[in-house]
């Protein structure tokens, strides 16, 4: 099995100077053989190059900064994510997107790619051809069905295996 087997075609991007509101909007737009949003999307400079990832954590990341901590209890947090969000519209998708892209060629075994995905901690993993354009996504989602279905082909009907 290789990553071109199990990857999700890429039909839209993102660009950098796209607010993030109307990216959020477009993830959400969005949806995959399951029927549930996307949580990430290449970002393609007006060139045509694939410059970056934005994906839900790098919004959230935006939107909560890490050096919060909610045992500062000097802090109202009420109404604080609300205005930390209201800050974070003013932002752009190049202002916060991963700009270093990992991706893996289309025909590199599916072992390949859940390695690489666990060792870099990542959800997503760009599928590019052999001109170095991203076709697809491979989701960790995905690799874990495909697990999944193998660990459990022999499932008897009391939910053993």
């Amino acid at each position: 099995m290789k990553a071109r087997d199990v990857m999700s075609p890429i039909e839209d991007y993102l660009a950098p100077d796209m607010p993030i509101c109307e990216a959020v909007i477009r993830m959400r737009n969005i949806k995959r053989h399951h029927g549930l949003p996307i949580k990430g999307m290449p970002v393609k400079n007006e060139k045509g190059k694939v410059v970056g990832i934005l994906s839900i954590k790098d919004i959230m990341r935006a939107v909560i900064p890490s050096y919060l901590s909610p045992d500062l209890s000097m802090f109202s947090w009420e109404h604080m994510l609300e205005q930390m969000t209201d800050r974070a519209k003013d932002k752009v998708v190049g202002d916060i997107m991963v700009q270093d892209v990992i991706t893996i060629d289309g025909d590199a075994p599916l072992m390949v790619c859940a390695d690489l995905m666990i060792k870099k901690g990542l959800q997503r993993l760009p599928v590019t051809d052999e001109n170095g354009t991203i076709i697809g996504m491979v989701y960790m989602r995905d690799i874990y069905n495909f697990i999944a279905d193998i660990l459990t082909k022999g499932e008897k009907a009391n939910g053993t295996c």
